[in-house]
């Protein structure tokens, strides 16, 4: 082995595309979505896909969390295949690994910030205790702690998609995907959950994989991947500040 290898782990991608295609049809009319796209994610690093609506990048979001299936071509994510696990593990794999953020937050108008955090760790087995442990230290973790108690109508935009991504968080998930998180919020509102997004890749050693047309994401993101009619037109990496909880760079 060469000396200079010789220290060096063999790092796995936390997500792998190779060669996927997906297309959607309507009648006669047949939409290539994903072209032969490959690529791959590392873990720990908040990963943007930017590019023009109907790009493409929804879709690849759902491919590579195994929400949608590839019409050919593979995707592995954390060493699993996807595309060769019915539904059932499928769908215990999405509860056990990874965590869905989207831009309309998809809260229950019924229940307190803490109850819709706790909500989905009572299906995956965990004791009430180690539920309610995780759903608070989520909402203390992107600066919710005192608004726990409140109903979705009580909170803004803002502070329900944070509540958004603290349930997310709380399932302590090795990938965690974001469609558009900003979109529906004001550029401040928007900085703040970037910047939480970016701090949960680089403490927890989170796959961040983040979709969004938003220019103001480039700077704050690890890793930009822009994509065009299908395809990854550049990939390139940035060196985005990480911020601190008061919400300054360190």
């Amino acid at each position: 082995m060469h000396p200079a290898t010789a220290s060096e782990p063999v790092r796995t991608p936390a997500l792998q595309a190779e060669g996927i295609c997906k297309a959607f049809v309507s009648g006669q009319q047949r939409t290539q979505v994903l072209d032969g796209l490959t690529l791959s994610i590392e873990a720990g690093e908040l990963t943007l896909i930017s590019g023009p609506s109907g790009c493409g990048k929804s879709t690849l979001l759902a491919v590579l969390s195994g929400l949608q299936k590839v019409d050919s071509g593979r995707v592995q994510a954390l060493g699993s295949e996807l595309g060769q696990l019915d539904l059932r593990a499928l769908e215990r794999f999405r509860l056990q690994h990874t965590g869905f953020v989207f831009q309309g937050f998809n809260l229950f108008p019924a229940l307190s910030a803490f109850e819709q955090v706790e909500l989905p760790l009572n299906h995956m087995g965990l004791s009430r205790d180690e539920a309610r442990r995780r759903a608070r230290s989520s909402l203390e973790e992107v600066g919710l702690g005192h608004r726990m108690r409140l109903r979705p109508s009580e909170l803004s935009g803002g502070e329900k998609q944070r509540v958004a991504i603290a349930r997310a968080l709380a399932k302590e998930p090795e990938l965690l995907f974001a469609d558009e998180p900003t979109s529906a919020l004001d550029a401040a509102n928007g900085q703040m959950i970037i910047d939480i997004l970016h701090r949960i890749a680089h403490t927890h050693g989170t796959t961040v994989l983040c979709v969004s047309h938003d220019p103001r994401l480039v700077v704050h993101a690890d890793r930009v991947l822009a994509m065009e009619d299908g395809r990854i037109l550049s990939d390139r990496r940035t060196h985005a500040p990480l911020i601190d909880n008061q919400g300054t760079p360190s």
